[in-house]
């Protein structure tokens, strides 16, 4: 009898001793503490990247800049703790200038359509047509090229960025600036928020073709890396990737609930100039099926995908050790 009331306390004793632990690691896990957003100092382009940090308004270590070659700049001097630039132009950075600077994720996958003025007689683009494309040899006129390749060339012509193509489709005509011709296009490629902003103008223009959707089919299923994080190698690991766990779970907030990301912005007084964005057009275009192209993926579980991006950009060849 003695035996079998020994056995039993023992039982309870193992019973009591795993309940305990079970209930120390719940409170441990429930007790831990947000991530604070002042930890780090963040620089990123205006646009759909700058949308990624809605929870960053009005904090004193987040910054913005209109110029990514200002931005690269910066990156290059190791200035700031995290960098968010293109992926082709961060990369560049840290194999060309030794930027010290690792890819850690990529949070924007391509904003980029081709939208139809309806002005021409087939409605199907050819090399009859005039198409306005921006930034040439950059990043838009890559990914066109990749899509397309170079049956359109003759009638390609170039604007200097996606607001002097919004320009030409609300006026319906575009001078040459070095030129001086007009011409009147009759297909561009523009990017979100000046497509919906456009459309929002101009009733005769439309969606031709999703140019995300053209990179997947070409590329074998992969999707287009376009702006990614770069984190100071500086930076404590743990505290880098507790900031990249906050920034994902910020981002999938604000795809699931687009509300989120205006009201975020809005925090900020002067929003639609730090963001490059006005907080309800960017919440807007994020309810069109994720227009701005919004997302997280850890670079080092992606990087086929980066390495197909890289190399419009002639960039091959990498070393593991330039991933987070």
């Amino acid at each position: 009898m003695k035996k079998y009331l020994s056995l039993i306390a023992v039982a309870v004793m193992l019973t009591a001793c795993n309940t305990t632990n079970t209930s120390s690691k719940g409170d441990s896990s429930s007790a831990a503490p947000e991530y604070d957003r002042s930890s780090l100092n963040i620089l990123t382009p205006t646009g759909a990247p700058a949308l990624a940090f809605y929870n960053y308004a009005g904090n004193a270590k987040f910054e913005t800049n209109a110029a990514p070659a200002t931005i690269s700049g910066q990156m290059a001097a190791g200035s700031k703790d995290v960098i968010v630039l293109p992926t082709n132009a961060g990369v560049k950075a840290i194999v060309d200038n030794k930027a010290p600077y690792q890819l850690a994720a990529t949070i924007t996958f391509g904003n980029f359509y081709i939208a139809s003025l309806n002005n021409d007689d087939n409605q199907v683009m050819d090399e009859n047509d005039t198409i306005l494309l921006f930034q040439k040899n950059n990043v838009p006129d890559k990914i066109f090229h990749y899509v397309y390749g170079d049956q359109f060339n003759n009638a390609i012509h170039y604007a200097a960025d996606v607001s002097a193509v919004a320009q030409a489709v609300i006026a319906g005509k575009y001078s040459d600036p070095d030129t001086g011709t007009e011409y009147v296009p009759n297909y561009v490629m523009i990017a979100e928020p000046a497509l919906t902003n456009v459309m929002s103008k101009k009733n005769t223009v439309s969606v031709y073709a999703d140019i995300q959707a053209k990179y997947k089919e070409k590329s074998n299923d992969q999707a287009l890396f376009q702006a990614s994080v770069f984190v100071n190698k500086n930076v404590e690991k743990t505290l880098a990737t507790s900031f990249l766990k906050s920034l994902e779970k910020d981002i999938n907030d604000a795809i699931a609930e687009p509300t989120k990301l205006s009201t975020g912005m809005s925090k900020e007084a002067s929003a639609a100039e730090v963001f490059g964005v006005a907080p309800q057009m960017a919440e807007n275009v994020l309810k069109k099926n994720n227009g701005m192209g919004l997302g997280f993926k850890y670079a080092k579980e992606n990087k086929a995908a980066i390495e197909t991006f890289l190399k419009l950009f002639n960039i091959e060849g990498l070393n593991e050790e330039i991933y987070f």
